[in-house]
């Protein structure tokens, strides 16, 4: 999806995110920037590796959507993008960042898994099944292919980007080191 693809969200969640993004537009005369972003993880606070991190410790195995497919996003590297924009008020409007590559929730989690048992954090493997987004439902409806256009983003900025498996790694390298 491009920054200037018409948004159609697909619930209140999304709604929201879009009449704020409106609201900065207007307001500020276009004269701003929105980042938007996807699957944001940390060392620190809840997101979906530390949850599959903390499932593979508690379970023998763990069941994941594999037919939703967007890219993770580091939050150390969209930090980085954040803090260039910060210091650039020449670029303005709505850009995507997020890390390189595509992913399933599967594949995230797959990998999740292999690097953690590589760093020492997971002691064991875990059955990583795939199942499909009706065998897992939520209350929020997400889309099956999320995957952001960020040309515009990369041409602006010379923030680091990295493929999202080598985030994952760095990712966990500091939350090794933090534990």
């Amino acid at each position: 999806m491009r920054p200037d693809c018409a948004p159609a969200p697909l619930g209140a969640y999304g709604a929201s995110k879009l009449a704020g993004e409106r609201r900065v537009l207007e307001e500020s005369a276009g004269r701003s920037v929105i980042v938007r972003t996807a699957w944001v993880y940390s060392a620190h606070g809840g997101n979906f590796v530390k949850t599959m991190l903390r499932l593979m410790r508690e379970r023998e195995r763990v069941a994941v959507v594999a037919d939703q497919v967007g890219t993770p996003t580091w939050a150390g590297l969209l930090a980085g993008a954040l803090w260039e924009l910060a210091l650039r008020p020449e670029v303005e409007g709505i850009l995507h960042w997020t890390d390189l590559g595509v992913a399933s929730w599967y594949d995230f989690a797959v990998a999740i898994q292999e690097e953690a048992l590589a760093r020492g954090l997971l002691e064991r493997a875990v059955a990583v099944e795939p199942i499909r987004t009706e065998d897992y439902p939520t209350p929020a409806r997400r889309p099956a292919y999320s995957v952001l256009d960020k040309s515009a983003a990369l041409a602006a900025l010379a923030a680091p980007r990295q493929h999202w498996r080598v985030a994952l790694r760095a990712m966990l390298d500091d939350l090794e080191q933090d534990g």
